[in-house]
């Protein structure tokens, strides 16, 4: 059985900073995705410096280009803000931070 401490932990291991490097525009979407902001977010060190593959994140924050944000690896956040259980779509914006 999980505990709430192990469960905090687990949450806490799959948020990453990253930097807003574009927006994700497509012709054809999931029924979820529609009329959300999807941007492409690299995610970066406490450095500034990449950390990893470029992803897609859905924001109901909104963000900019070269915006700092912080992203959930989490699939239930996403599909939680889209409201649709099965959303193909894995990282979420959950924060915007300030420079």
């Amino acid at each position: 059985m999980t505990t709430r401490r192990e469960y905090r932990r687990a949450a806490l291991k799959k948020m990453q900073l990253a930097k807003i490097v574009g927006n994700l525009t497509m012709a054809s979407a999931h029924e979820s995705l529609k009329g959300n902001a999807l941007f492409l977010c690299q995610p970066i060190d406490e450095n500034g410096n990449d950390a990893g593959a470029v992803v897609a994140a859905i924001s109901p924050f909104g963000g900019g280009l070269g915006s700092k944000v912080v992203i959930v690896a989490d699939g239930s956040q996403a599909r939680r803000y889209v409201g649709h259980k099965h959303s193909p779509l894995r990282h979420c914006i959950v924060c915007v931070l300030d420079d």
